[in-house]
């Protein structure tokens, strides 16, 4: 497999995460904005913005990632919220908070499984930093 296969699966991966990420949230806004309450980090007056532009955000870097525009500061935003929503979970989790992470749907709750998430966030950032390395190097050429 060669450096750009790596680069165009990366970079699609990334924007199939972020795809399959926002169509639940975006259907449920009160039930997103309570998922994202549930980890006590932002002040209540944040909590609904947050749960009304998060998920277009994540659709709009999808989109950007796919047609490869603005793929620098699409890979930038992508890994950026990668990164604070893994930060968000490891605090939730070294707090005790116990929650369904509202990753990939807007469902609040206890989860049972905050390791899982933590993994599969760790991976998920992985890959948004392989397809940064891809695309800083100039190995993204399709």
């Amino acid at each position: 497999m060669n450096a750009a296969s790596l680069s165009r699966g990366s970079r699609l991966a990334l924007a199939l995460i972020f795809v399959a990420a926002a169509p639940q949230k975006i259907m449920a806004p009160a039930d997103f904005a309570a998922s994202v309450g549930s980890y006590l980090i932002l002040p209540d007056v944040l909590i609904n913005f947050t749960a009304l532009t998060l998920p277009w955000l994540e659709m709009i870097v999808a989109f950007l990632l796919v047609c490869r525009v603005w793929t620098g500061p699409a890979l930038f935003l992508a890994n950026a919220m990668l990164i604070v929503f893994l930060g968000a979970i490891l605090g939730a989790y070294f707090r005790g908070i116990d929650l369904n992470c509202g990753c990939f749907s807007s469902t609040p709750g206890a989860s049972g499984d905050m390791v899982f998430y933590i993994v599969r966030d760790v991976i998920f950032v992985a890959i948004g930093l392989m397809a940064a390395w891809f695309h800083r190097r100039g190995l993204d050429a399709d």
